[in-house]
């Protein structure tokens, strides 16, 4: 879900379907907004808590909350206090029927900031907002998932909650950020280019953003517009299209990357139950044993799952996997342009980064159940976008671990994009 709008109290949706459709399903959700994630209160709701009727949920929220008091909160007023979560990592507000005890008792009006908004991702670009869904939350990944056209834009007028919190903003009004719009564009329509495979997109995808990113490094940026109308052209051009499709995988170099990745995020520990499971699925479908594993039967096993019961379903339904980076591109405000370092290329790393990872655990899982179907795959890529998307100390890490191996440039992350 994707909504822009030009003034304070209205928006434009480009994806009208999904906020129309959206509502959350409380209790008959199969994950929890506030588990495993840090809870906050914003000043003014934290305040009016202290001021609740009935003693028994007044006492109940002082007793479950905790001032944040850490110098380096750079948003006081937002950031104010934060609930205790429970020993299963549960918000001690969430009742037994997983409704919000403040929400069922007071009312949707009384939910801090950070509730009120999720799974909403609102950004604002040059008096512009922007509403988009965050697939971490079962519903939001159901209407933006399995979209098999892809994720049309649209406008239609909404008003924006003033409870809603602001996550980003951006302007394009000068230097390189001028080229926002058309950069932004144009990689959307790479990745939803069917004509070749989304592996091969996303290479085509880095090509263009290594060449802007060159660019910018040599040239300052001077010409950027040349470098646009270049793939612009080049998406229209099937003999170079070709070409990228033509390119082989060196599949071994590929899965050392990602084995590295894996161990790495193992090393770091699982909040999630429901992630844990996904995981240990994964695990499983690969046959990797935690205590003793192997980057050659790792690549056995991948190469099997992969060509038996990953792309029997991904064949036709790849449109999954498109909709997912399109949706992320839109909710991280890319492409970042920065005149100082190289964010552009960043950018463009973390989100094949991401993608490969997931790739890995949709033909691990595959290989658990012999094949894929529409429930497993919404389970894998919600619980792995709620441990993954909302994780940035994780996803700094990722781009270390690259960098740390001589992974991070374009050959290496191609690499672990295409198919």
């Amino acid at each position: 879900m994707v909504i822009r709008g030009g003034n304070e109290d209205e928006a434009t949706s480009i994806n009208a379907r999904i906020h129309e459709k959206f509502k959350c399903i409380g209790g008959e959700c199969e994950d929890t907004c506030c588990a495993g994630w840090t809870v906050s209160l914003d000043k003014k709701t934290f305040k009016s808590y202290q001021k609740i009727n009935d003693p028994t949920l007044r006492n109940k929220i002082k007793d479950g909350t905790k001032r944040i008091k850490s110098k380096d909160n750079s948003d006081p007023e937002q950031y104010y206090a934060r609930f205790i979560l429970k020993d299963d990592l549960s918000c001690p507000m969430l009742t037994v029927d997983k409704w919000c005890m403040i929400q069922k008792e007071i009312g949707e009006q009384a939910l801090s900031k950070t509730c009120t908004t999720y799974p909403r991702n609102l950004n604002k670009l040059d008096g512009t907002y922007e509403l988009s869904g965050r697939v971490s939350c079962p519903e939001i990944a159901r209407l933006v998932l399995f979209e098999t056209k892809g994720i049309e834009f649209e406008e239609i007028e909404i008003e924006i909650e003033q409870q809603w919190t602001l996550l980003k903003r951006n302007s394009s009004e000068r230097g390189l950020a001028q080229y926002f719009w058309p950069i932004r564009m144009l990689s959307i329509e790479i990745v939803q280019n069917r004509q070749i495979s989304l592996g091969d997109r996303m290479v085509l995808l880095g090509l263009f953003i290594n060449a802007l990113q060159k660019d910018i490094d040599e040239n300052k940026g001077h010409t950027i517009p040349n470098v646009i109308n270049s793939y612009k052209e080049k998406l229209l051009d099937t003999d170079y299209l070709g070409s990228i499709e033509k390119i082989q995988v060196n599949l071994e170099l590929q899965l050392q990357v990602l084995f590295e990745l894996i161990k790495s995020r193992i090393e770091m520990g699982i909040s999630s139950e429901r992630y844990q499971l996904t995981f240990n699925e994964m695990m499983e479908g690969l046959k990797i044993n935690q205590e003793k594993y192997t980057l050659n039967s790792f690549k056995f096993n991948y190469e099997e799952n992969f060509k038996n019961f990953y792309s029997p379903y991904m064949n036709t339904k790849e449109y999954i996997m498109e909709n997912y980076i399109v949706n992320y591109l839109f909710n991280i405000l890319f492409p970042v342009l920065s005149e100082e370092n190289d964010s552009l290329f960043l950018g463009y790393a973390i989100i094949s980064t991401i993608y490969a990872m997931l790739k890995v655990h949709l033909v691990g899982v595959s290989g658990k159940y012999q094949g894929l179907n529409d429930d497993v795959v919404l389970r894998t890529i919600q619980s792995f976008a709620k441990i993954i998307e909302h994780n940035a100390t994780y996803i700094t890490s990722i781009i270390e671990e690259l960098k740390r191996n001589n992974y991070y440039s374009l050959a290496h992350i191609s690499l672990m994009v295409k198919d």
